[in-house]
């Protein structure tokens, strides 16, 4: 049985993007994450067996908020990269959306996706 833990629309405001007023305005992104966790032992109602998703929320805000990005893609991928790396998953999926991104349009959102596999 595969389990999946999942955080959606994390809505933080940010400063990434190529664009001069991206980098000195800002702007909103939403954020959605889903891992599949590595269980040890059977599943139990026990907190300590299982990922803590406040771990995983931090860390979504300690790597959007450390610095300036150019690109989404790159920051979905470093974010998606690092829960691999430190914590026991099979695989995260890191989604990011620019509401208001610089396009002349009319649009709900920019979306990127990343995938990262153990």
């Amino acid at each position: 049985m595969e389990t999946k833990i999942k955080i959606n629309n994390i809505q933080l405001f940010g400063y990434h993007g190529t664009g001069e007023k991206e980098k000195s305005t800002g702007q909103l992104f939403e954020i959605d994450i889903e891992v599949s966790p590595i269980y040890d032992t059977p599943i139990s109602d026990k907190l300590a067996h299982t990922l803590d998703y406040t771990l995983l929320y931090d860390e979504v805000i300690t790597i959007f908020s450390k610095r300036k990005y150019n690109l989404i893609e790159f920051l979905a991928n470093k974010i998606a990269t690092t829960i691999i790396s430190k914590y026991k998953v099979n695989n995260c999926k890191v989604v990011i959306r620019k509401p208001n991104a610089p396009i002349k349009g009319d649009f709900d959102s920019v979306e990127v996706e990343v995938m990262s596999n153990v």
